[in-house]
């Protein structure tokens, strides 16, 4: 036997024993071997006889290359599985992002979007009533202020945390930007189901806040929109709803307001004009007083 090559004597040979072979037919064995760990079929094996031949010697080394190539080819094989776990890790992980507000882990006004768009598609089939609330802090700019921007970075992970801890489940809340949030909620079956939800909120969040060492209270101002009266688009309809919030803050701290109270004087179609609705600015009265504070 040829030194150095190890004899693999795993596989049966086939048909007669190596020994009655002609050589051909044993080369044609260990090309045919080969051809199988080129379709990646490593089970495969090329006879070795007793004799130790130069035959014996190849088909040997063509066994020991086979189980060489399944060792390399299970490690790829790994390896391919680790990156494409990593890959779909990452993949869920940038859909997450782009879908939810990075300092919250609330869903962002892409997503609340169209969860709020695919509602009203719903609307006529249910019977079910839903609403839309819009929620701005009261002086959050003081915070900002006086305590600094880690500080309100804080107050407003808290506030999404009671925000979350208020709502029902089916409902959804997202981080507009700033200060302002906003909550759908869906499957209400009485008006008073929607007061429900709006005051377990002013509760929760005008209960005391631990911001940078210091206990303070910020109130929260909220409009609510209910049902598709005279909604054509999830524009109107967070439009609407933030009209309503805008009155709340005139009102005073702490306060809400549905939009059928100003619905007069702030119909729908005034509420929202031609363009994307990335900025919610416009749809506010042109009032000098109109600042937020």
């Amino acid at each position: 036997m040829v030194a150095g090559v190890r004899r693999v004597t795993g596989g049966a040979p086939r048909g007669e024993p190596v020994e009655r072979r002609t050589d051909d037919e044993r080369l044609e064995e260990i090309a045919l071997t080969i051809q199988q760990f080129a379709a990646l079929d490593f089970a495969a094996r090329a006879g070795v006889g007793t004799a130790g031949d130069l035959l014996d010697a190849v088909a040997a080394g063509v066994n020991f290359l086979g189980e060489e190539l399944e060792a390399a080819y299970q490690e790829i094989e790994h390896k391919v599985a680790e990156r494409t776990a990593e890959l779909d890790a990452i993949s869920k992980e940038l859909a997450h992002r782009v879908l939810h507000d990075e300092l919250t882990g609330l869903p962002n006004r892409t997503l609340f979007w169209d969860r709020l768009s695919q509602r009203m598609i719903l609307a006529q089939r249910r019977h079910s009533d839903f609403a839309v609330l819009f929620i701005d802090l009261d002086k959050f700019k003081l915070v900002n202020d006086t305590l600094g921007h880690a500080a309100g970075d804080r107050l407003l992970r808290d506030v999404a945390w009671r925000i979350r801890g208020a709502l029902r489940a089916g409902d959804s809340a997202a981080r507009m930007g700033g200060d302002e949030f906003v909550v759908l909620l869906d499957e209400l079956d009485t008006f008073e189901a929607t007061l429900g939800v709006i005051n377990r909120l002013i509760e929760a969040l005008g209960a005391p806040y631990e911001i940078a060492s210091t206990r303070s209270t910020v109130t929260s101002s909220i409009g609510a929109v209910m049902g598709t009266d005279g909604m054509q688009t999830a524009e109107q309809f967070v439009a609407a709803a933030d009209a309503a919030m805008y009155e709340a803050k005139q009102r005073g701290p702490g306060s809400f307001v549905f939009y059928d109270e100003i619905r007069e004087i702030r119909p729908v179609d005034s509420l929202v004009h031609d363009g994307p609705p990335p900025s919610f600015a416009d749809y506010r009265s042109n009032d000098n007083s109109g600042h937020r504070a």
